[in-house]
């Protein structure tokens, strides 16, 4: 089933969540956080510029009509609870308002990132401290130039 969205809503196919940190822990499914891109998979044409409230009421054809400046294949970056989550043809959509789309990503890497492991402490752990010793012992000992 193909979704055409009106005015100016986007359909978004978002990112899958991070599977694991960057210090390799795996992430259950009741922890990932909510993906906050993807790729647009259509948009509608525009929508006419919204009124103000401390004006008169304006008539239709006295407002401007404002084009989307976002196209359909486009990878972005949106609000992490703007718009709504649909499942259709057993897919998970993001309908969103291209005013909650807050940038176009660029660039070939379009890998999920990975979050940083969580820790408390700001020392390193003993199999770093084991590699830096490792590294150590491999290279060469100066040696003082000095009178004797």
């Amino acid at each position: 089933m193909k979704l055409k969205p009106l005015n100016d809503w986007a359909v978004i196919r978002p990112t899958d969540a991070a599977e694991k940190t960057a210090g390799g822990l795996y992430i259950p499914d009741s922890a990932k956080e909510k993906p906050q891109e993807g790729v647009v998979e259509a948009i509608g044409p525009g929508a006419l510029e919204e009124e103000k409230f401390d004006k008169k009421k304006k008539e239709k054809k006295d407002r401007r009509f404002i084009p989307t400046s976002v196209k359909a294949g486009e990878f972005v970056l949106y609000e992490r609870y703007a718009g709504q989550t649909y499942t259709i043809g057993g897919e998970d959509l993001v309908l969103v308002r291209e005013r909650d789309i807050l940038g176009i990503l660029s660039g070939t890497d379009r890998k999920t990132p990975q979050l940083p492991a969580s820790t408390s402490s700001q020392e390193t752990t003993a199999m770093v401290k084991k590699d830096q010793e490792k590294e150590k012992k491999k290279a060469p000992a100066k040696k003082a130039g000095g009178k004797k």
